[in-house]
């Protein structure tokens, strides 16, 4: 069973991207999958960057995300092996784009 964490909450303007960055140990194989865009909007991973544990250890996977018109969407980001079936971690994120 997946570990859900805390939803991460985001209220930005028409346009503007939002950073979501999420924890990964791709050396593992285990990574984030990119939810599907709503409707006038885009999401796109931008980098990763290591998070200081060294070689090996956690990354930390950037993925931006703007809206072109107002409204709320819920992205649902998943961990895992791409190659395999198990959720390790759900993230949810809700987007307030005013």
């Amino acid at each position: 069973m997946a570990n859900e964490r805390a939803t991460m909450n985001f209220q930005p303007a028409i346009g503007e991207k939002i950073v979501v960055e999420l924890p990964a140990t791709p050396g593992a194989g285990v990574v984030w999958s990119v939810p599907p865009a709503p409707e006038g909007c885009t999401i796109t991973q931008i980098d990763s960057k290591p998070d200081d544990t060294g070689i090996g250890g956690t990354t930390l996977q950037r993925f931006t995300v703007s809206c072109g018109k107002p409204g709320q969407i819920q992205l649902r980001f998943e961990l895992k092996r791409p190659w395999e079936d198990t959720v390790r971690a759900v993230q949810p994120v809700t987007i307030d784009v005013k």
